[in-house]
């Protein structure tokens, strides 16, 4: 093989490369990019919801606060940080 056939060679292979390389790249694209079908996905989930009476925001309204919860827990982890200072404090004494 010559010179001048490997480098049509490499010129034939490099643009089908390219060719190839951008076929998958806009195909990579068009997968993600799936706006379009999570607005669809969307629509079609609250027309469902409508339909069979389900009102997600008067729920969620009426669900309760985590402001419960999230006291509670401060107060169990104090409480614990509380016993293991007299823990501590106690094997120092000791």
């Amino acid at each position: 093989m010559n010179k001048m056939q490997m480098v049509q060679d490499f010129q034939r292979q490099s643009a089908q490369m390219d060719t190839t390389t951008k076929m998958m790249s806009d195909t990579i694209d068009d997968a993600l990019d799936n706006d379009e079908a999570e607005d669809e996905t969307e629509e079609l989930t609250n027309q469902v919801l409508d339909e069979i009476g389900v009102d997600v925001a008067s729920q969620l309204s009426a669900a309760p606060k985590g402001k419960l919860a999230g006291k509670r827990t401060e107060d169990v982890s104090s409480s614990g940080i509380n016993e293991l200072e007299e823990r501590q404090a106690a094997l120092r004494n000791a």
